[in-house]
């Protein structure tokens, strides 16, 4: 049970820290049109300047969503370490940190590209 929570945790913490690595190039308007990576949808793919406004959006949500997952990591280890919560409740959260931060930031993007 403790190596479940650990290794939560530090999924948790290594999601934010990729999602913040992948991200940077897209807020830096470093990534072209592409089928492969990016915010990509027939209408971002449509006008290239589509594409690097909506890029730079979506990398500086997912940024901030990284941040925070990060956060959610050590929140994760603090608890386990100096709080008597049952192991259950400490994997429960540990999986919502990695499930929820993830899809807030689909429905964000979302509900952006629905103002382009």
């Amino acid at each position: 049970m403790r190596e479940s929570i650990m290794a939560l945790a530090v999924s948790v913490f290594f999601l934010g820290v990729l999602l913040i690595g992948l991200s940077v190039p897209a807020v830096q308007g470093k990534v072209p049109p592409n089928s492969i990576y990016g915010f990509r949808t027939p209408k971002t793919l449509s006008d290239p300047d589509i594409w690097y406004t909506a890029n730079r959006f979506a990398g500086k949500v997912s940024i901030a969503v990284g941040f925070v997952m990060i956060v959610l990591g050590g929140v994760l280890l603090l608890l386990y370490r100096y709080t008597n919560l049952d192991p259950n409740i400490l994997i429960l959260l540990g999986l919502a940190f990695e499930i929820v931060p993830p899809l807030i930031l689909v429905l964000v993007l979302l509900l952006y590209h629905q103002k382009l």
